[in-house]
């Protein structure tokens, strides 16, 4: 066993190839006609992605006249679970959806 900076070679597993995902809402997609939020949006079917395998994921946020914001703008961690090639995305994620525009969501697995 050899350590680097404190770091053992055994604790990760490097991933030379990553898949990147950006799914892209607009106002009419992550609104429903009845003027709820359309919870659709939070289930994202990923066929190639593995169990063993967290993802990393970063929602995007815009306001009309405003450039994209993430979320760590408010020092607020993105929610989610993963099973069985679907991620669950928090609903708490959008707590402001009513004031937003567009909605991004990356995914890099």
């Amino acid at each position: 066993m050899s350590c680097i900076n404190g770091q053992n070679s055994d604790r990760f597993k490097e991933y030379k190839q990553l898949t990147k995902r950006v799914y892209h809402f607009t106002k009419v997609e992550f609104i429903t006609e009845e003027g709820e939020f359309n919870e659709a949006i939070c289930t994202l079917n990923i066929p190639d992605l593995k169990e063993d395998s967290p993802p990393y994921i970063a929602i995007y946020y815009k306001r009309e006249n405003s450039e994209w914001f993430t979320e760590s703008l408010y020092r607020k961690r993105v929610r989610f679970s993963f099973q069985d090639r679907i991620v669950k995305l928090d609903r708490t994620n959008f707590w402001d959806w009513f004031e937003l525009n567009e909605i991004k969501i990356v995914i890099i697995y």
